[in-house]
């Protein structure tokens, strides 16, 4: 099945068009392209200020289950959990809100960062500099159909993958600190 056809796909504001420079009556959190997290996630100490002119359409603000995906390369999708609603969506990224029962928000998610996903994707890409793929694209994208039993076995196994890659990067952490503290020893 086509993406458009399981979910509603848009692009972000134009955040020219709304922010104040003096007004800050408005103010909001807003998505940066270092605040997506290669993972799929959204990095909350990466995000920026925005203050607008006026209060913000709800179109262009995260709610819980949407996927927002860079434009610009790498393409990462990230879910929004619970507690990272109300969000400024710029146009660097485009808005994935599934309209369909039988397809899991999580699933999609993981799915649009699937080398499969990826490949799709990249025969649309434009620009040599600065690659991106158009809105427009994403509506094209063939996306398998599992029951939501495969989708939730598919979900549960990446958030184990992603908590093994957690793990394992505090370990590294652990081990330089380990290692600093035998050099500084050492030299003292």
């Amino acid at each position: 099945m086509k993406l458009n056809e399981i979910a509603d796909i848009s692009t972000g504001l134009v955040l020219s068009r709304k922010r104040s420079l003096t007004n800050k009556e408005f103010g909001y959190k807003l998505l940066t392209l270092k605040s997506f997290n290669e993972n799929g996630y959204i990095e909350d100490e990466f995000l920026d200020d925005f203050f607008s002119e006026e209060n913000m359409k709800d179109q262009y603000l995260t709610k819980e289950g949407d996927i927002i995906v860079r434009l610009s390369a790498p393409n990462t999708a990230v879910y929004v959990e619970k507690g990272q609603e109300a969000i400024v969506i710029p146009s660097l990224f485009v808005i994935i809100r599934s309209s369909s029962d039988d397809i899991l928000s999580k699933f999609l998610n993981i799915y649009l960062n699937s080398p499969m996903c990826k490949r799709q994707l990249a025969g649309d890409i434009i620009g040599s500099v600065l690659s991106i793929v158009k809105t427009s694209s994403f509506k094209e994208i063939n996306v398998p159909k599992y029951s939501k039993d495969q989708q939730q076995n598919i979900i549960n196994l990446n958030e184990l993958v992603l908590k093994e890659k957690r793990l394992l990067n505090q370990l590294l952490d652990e081990k330089e600190k380990y290692h600093r503290a035998i050099m500084n020893k050492m030299f003292s």
